[in-house]
């Protein structure tokens, strides 16, 4: 019974692999191109620029905006930090 377990894991989000610094900087390039509303687009002009051996789908449209929110998540929270002193 426990093998069964670890197998519904794998299947859980996205890539496990962290994305390189030119997958991100293409992500965040396409979408202040097409917005974060049109996944589509984004998905489709980074694919072009994928790392080797990448799956065929590690720029799908949900890996794009989880990857996305992501670094947005990043970013925010030194800009959080203001001293005017």
């Amino acid at each position: 019974m426990a093998s069964g377990i670890g197998k519904h894991k794998i299947l859980n989000v996205g890539p496990t692999e962290p994305w390189s610094v030119r997958e991100k900087l293409c992500l965040a390039s396409s979408v202040m191109r097409s917005g974060d509303q049109n996944w589509v687009s984004v998905s489709r002009a980074i694919k072009p620029f994928s790392e080797p051996g990448r799956p065929p789908d590690w720029f799908s449209q949900k890996h794009c905006a989880s990857q996305y929110s992501e670094l947005l998540e990043a970013t925010e929270a030194p800009k959080l930090v203001h001293n005017h002193t």
